[in-house]
């Protein structure tokens, strides 16, 4: 399993939309929350594979500044056509409740059930 995650950013949607919509290395990792608690609004869980060639199951979970579970996607197939190919994708998850504002949430992406990249972001109150 040679995939390597290109980039994968996590943020709040509007607020990608406002910016340009467009992924580049100054964006935010950030998921805005109406109340603290609360739910967040609709936010955006975007990622790039790239440097291998294959077919993959691809899932993601979102851990909470103790390592606990705050939600997991459904699996995924992934397929890379070649090596220099990179596969984009973008998912959405809405209404999700968020204890409390941390600097210390992760993204943790696994390709065939095995961790292969982590990424930290922001939950803080509008």
């Amino acid at each position: 399993m040679g995939a390597r995650l290109q980039y994968a950013k996590v943020t709040d949607r509007s607020l990608f939309l406002d910016r340009g919509g467009k992924v580049h290395p100054g964006l935010e990792n950030e998921v805005l929350l109406h109340d603290e608690p609360g739910r967040a609004g609709a936010f955006l869980v975007l990622r790039g594979w790239t440097d291998d060639h294959g077919t993959f199951t691809e899932q993601w979970r979102i851990e909470g500044p103790g390592g606990g579970l705050v939600y997991e996607s459904l699996p995924r197939e992934l397929h890379l056509a070649t090596r220099t190919h990179v596969e984009k994708l973008e998912d959405e998850v809405a209404d999700l409740d968020f204890q409390y504002s941390s600097d210390d949430y992760h993204c943790v992406f696994l390709l065939d059930d095995q961790e292969v990249a982590r990424t930290r972001f922001v939950v803080r109150a509008e």
